[in-house]
């Protein structure tokens, strides 16, 4: 089953009623200082999200069955380790606001590595999140992927890393409504 919420301008997230049914979900600009409720929805496998509240990645911890993760516009997030507890994610996005480009603005994160952690892990995107210290053994990690795209990341650094390791640099899958 797939629920959305949109733009909804709550503080406080709903409850969310037959939690057990959910496996996918996007929430999209909505004004939520939490995104709690998540926890409760373990069966969740796809989850889309525009606008994260949160400092970190802990509401998605007993969200162990989670495969597709997209989130755009993760302003609060440094810190990456608790992403590494997603053991069946196979494919994440993590982007700046597109109108972030215009002006050159990126996410920095500590490190990448809590993200070789992930043993499913196949499709990467990472566009306007870099680690603090951008070089190619921060990309050296994913050497399991079968695809990785990256922006805001030195052209010197891509070139190395695609001509080192059989990764493409095809886009992910794309987020797929639950039935």
């Amino acid at each position: 089953m797939h629920i959305e919420f949109m733009r909804d301008k709550s503080r406080d997230m709903p409850i969310i009623e037959n939690r057990l049914e959910i496996t996918s979900m996007t929430i999209w600009h909505c004004s939520y200082l939490s995104f709690s409720q998540l926890s409760k929805c373990t069966n969740l496998e796809q989850l889309n999200v525009a606008t994260l509240p949160e400092g970190d990645f802990n509401f998605l911890l007993k969200c162990n069955s989670l495969k597709f993760l997209s989130i755009t516009h993760l302003p609060n997030i440094s810190n990456l380790d608790s992403l590494s507890g997603l053991l069946e994610l196979e494919t994440l996005s993590l982007s700046t606001l597109p109108s972030w480009d215009a002006w050159g603005k990126k996410t920095f994160v500590h490190t990448l590595e809590p993200l070789a952690k992930l043993p499913k892990l196949k499709f990467l995107e990472l566009f306007g999140v870099l680690p603090e210290a951008v070089s190619l053994e921060s990309l050296s990690i994913f050497q399991h992927l079968e695809s990785a795209r990256f922006s805001k990341y030195p052209k010197k650094i891509l070139n190395q890393f695609y001509k080192q390791f059989e990764v493409s640099d095809n886009c992910a899958p794309e987020f797929e409504i639950a039935s």
